[in-house]
This record gives structure tokens, C-alpha cells and sequence, in this order.
């Protein structure tokens, strides 16, 4: 059955329009969450639901606000970024290479992972490790 105009959009379709709007794979979020490809596919095709010890990594895969996709299982609300388009980027626009990063046309996940390497590899240089 499908939905009516006025009813909830089911929590897998929004889950796979979240995963498709930052551009990832199923593969690629699989990886993020730490489960199956099958398990993405399932839940996206409201097969499964997720375990509620598994939906924080779920939203922070798909900067989501915490504690909505318990919401949305819960009375149908609709999934919520974790941040605003108002809110400042991830990266440190004073940060040269952050700052390039940011600007790349890659999806936003790619761009946060890429930074949190550039931190990383900072961070190992500072302790005279690289």
C-alpha cells in the first residue's frame, strides 16, 4: 500500500533520500555505520528497522539530528539535519587547506572525512610523529 498525501513518509525512503542527498553508496554508508550493505537496503526499503543502539551511528552517518530517527519510528516526524543551513561549516575557514577542502565540489560527507584526516595528520605532526 502506498502512502496517502497526507501520510508520513515511511522512515526507509528517508533514510535513502538523506543517503542519496549527501551522495553516498549504500556501500559507503555501510562502511560509516559499521553493518552490511544488505542491512542498509533492508532498512531503507523498510524491511528492518534499526536497532536502537545502532541509530546514533545512523545519524551521525547521515548528519541527522540525534534522536530522530527514534522519532520518526515512533510517530512518523520527519528525519532532521543536524545542522542548519545557517549554521557555520564543518571546516575552519581560516584553515587554508580546510578552507580548499570545503570549497571542493565533493559531497559534504566526503569533505568532512577528508578534513578529519587533514585534523588527524595535524594533530600526529604536532606530536612529532610524521
Amino acid at each position: 500500500m502506498s502512502p496517502t498525501p497526507d501520510s508520513p513518509t515511511p522512515v526507509g525512503q528517508q533514510l535513502k533520500a538523506w543517503r542519496e542527498k549527501l551522495d553516498l553508496t549504500q556501500g559507503a554508508l555501510a562502511s560509516l555505520v559499521g553493518v552490511t550493505v544488505t542491512s542498509i537496503s533492508s532498512a531503507e526499503n523498510s524491511r528492518s528497522t534499526i536497532s536502537r543502539s545502532k541509530r546514533p551511528l545512523w545519524e551521525r552517518a547521515l548528519q541527522l539530528k540525534p534522536g530522530s530517527i527514534s522519532a520518526a519510528y515512533n510517530d512518523g516526524t520527519p528525519l532532521e539535519p543536524a545542522r542548519t543551513p545557517a549554521d557555520p561549516p564543518y571546516a575552519d575557514m581560516n584553515d587554508a587547506k580546510e578552507r580548499a577542502v570545503w570549497e571542493m565540489d565533493l559531497s559534504v560527507a566526503d569533505r568532512i572525512e577528508i578534513i578529519d584526516a587533514v585534523r588527524a595528520r595535524a594533530a600526529q605532526q604536532r606530536r612529532g610523529h610524521g
